[in-house]
């Protein structure tokens, strides 16, 4: 069976690996300065960055439409392609999924829209893994069971530098930031996907005390699902990145990473330039 994966741009991938793995990228809107760009089409992530910095107010994203959806599934299928399937950021998130779901109902090739249940360097790894099934060659129902239970065993931690924009987006408590700024305090964080928010499950002191943490976090995922492979990315804030992966070897833990990329837009504009992302999931399959 001849099987397309289509995801969006919050996948975060380098843009060129798109084509080069032979998946379809559909990209979010940004809104930023009161201009819209189609994320990684129309406007970097670097240049993204810039024009955050600059801003007087938030960025903002909204989603792709069922039309932008219905052309992409009129087009593989035009290509030869039997079914797809889509890797979105997660509902709660986003409407993308809702958008491809309505899309995928007349749809003239079989498509199975998934709940993720992530985003940003998770739904990365999840398009990885859906890559390499697609490529040994498994049916449509196989390749859908497989991600699934891929997803269950996924986990990321996502560390912002200054809580800043998650206050200024009302995802974080503007007198908690205050005081965790005094203190020197990081937020751990992870992605509720069910409620749309973002989870506190822990605190660092400094830099030094955030990789300590995130050492220790990779670690026990590796006791509990064996070798790791891990996906970071950062907000322009490689040295961090270079650091906590120098300090997982000096721990010897079992981990291959499969990239570093750049924060995109949409999890940049919640967490800050600074901000750091560990997803893990499982090595061997």
């Amino acid at each position: 069976m001849n099987i397309a994966i289509v995801t969006d741009s919050t996948c975060d991938w380098k843009p060129e690996l798109y084509a080069a793995r032979h998946v379809e990228m559909v990209p979010l809107k940004i809104q930023v300065d009161g201009e819209s760009f189609a994320d990684q089409i129309e406007i970097s992530t670097e240049d993204f960055y810039d024009r955050m910095i600059a801003a007087e107010d938030l960025p903002t994203t909204s989603q792709p439409s069922p039309f932008d959806f219905a052309r992409v599934f009129e087009r593989l299928a035009a290509q030869g392609y039997d079914g797809a399937v889509c890797l979105h950021i997660a509902l709660p998130l986003s409407g993308t999924p809702q958008a491809a779901q309505i899309a995928a109902n007349d749809a003239p090739l079989d498509v199975r829209v998934l709940d993720t249940c992530c985003a940003t360097a998770e739904l990365g790894l999840l398009v990885d893994r859906a890559c390499e099934l697609r490529d040994s060659v498994v049916s449509l129902d196989e390749l859908c069971d497989a991600l699934t239970a891929f997803r269950a065993e996924e986990r990321i931690v996502l560390v912002p530098e200054t809580l800043t924009n998650l206050v200024r987006g009302g995802r974080f408590p503007e007198e908690a930031a205050k005081q965790a700024g005094m203190l020197n305090i990081r937020m751990l964080l992870t992605l509720d996907e069910a409620e749309g928010k973002v989870a506190v499950i822990g605190k660092a002191k400094g830099a030094k005390g955030v990789v300590k943490e995130l050492v220790a976090y990779v670690q026990n995922y590796v006791a509990e699902h064996g070798p790791a492979r891990l996906r970071l990315v950062h907000c322009r804030n490689q040295k961090l990145v270079d650091t906590l992966l120098d300090a997982l070897r000096e721990a010897a833990v079992d981990f291959e990473v499969t990239s570093i990329d750049s924060c995109g837009a949409t999890i940049a504009t919640h967490l800050g330039m600074g901000a750091i992302g560990v997803a893990m999931a499982p090595a061997e399959r």
